[in-house]
């Protein structure tokens, strides 16, 4: 069953993607739709947590909130696979993580952050989700968002967001 999701999606990624190269094309930014056209990252074999580690590169979350892929309505197909346990929140309502390294806030989900460790934190939120990410210590944070999606941020000690 997750196997024919993933296949599914990765058909509607290709269109999307060649939705966004042409999008570029016309926007004249003709070295973005050849790096889109080349891409081959999503090959459609992955498992669910192959598929969330794309989710977390930075080609991923730049491709997802820019031109936003995946709609809400498919980001939940995935609610009962459990995303959780791989750092992605689907309509999980008011929440706090403490120490979470990745993290992907999805709809309906509000979330407090707290980023205290000595350590690298990725935070991406979309389809309207919202977030308070609070970084102390020598903690760095890099945060990526769509239009939807809002974000504030308490920054303490020598902690830096990106």
């Amino acid at each position: 069953m997750i196997n024919q999701l993933i296949k599914s999606i990765q058909q509607d990624w290709l269109k999307a993607k060649a939705k966004a190269q042409a999008q570029c094309e016309r926007a004249g930014r003709h070295d973005v739709a050849r790096k889109l056209s080349e891409c081959r990252m999503f090959a459609g074999y992955e498992d669910f947590a192959d598929l969330v580690r794309l989710m977390f590169t930075v080609q991923g979350m730049e491709f997802m909130t820019t031109f936003g892929f995946p709609k809400l309505d498919t980001f939940r197909k995935f609610k009962p696979y459990s995303p959780e346990r791989l750092g992605v929140y689907i309509d999980c309502g008011e929440i706090t993580l403490t120490d979470v390294r990745n993290v992907f806030l999805v709809g309906d989900t509000t979330a407090v952050l707290k980023c205290r460790e000595t350590a690298a934190y990725t935070v991406c939120l979309m389809c309207g989700a919202k977030a308070t990410v609070i970084a102390s210590g020598y903690s760095v944070v890099k945060i990526e968002n769509d239009k939807k999606s809002q974000v504030a941020i308490m920054t303490q000690d020598n902690a830096k967001v990106l």
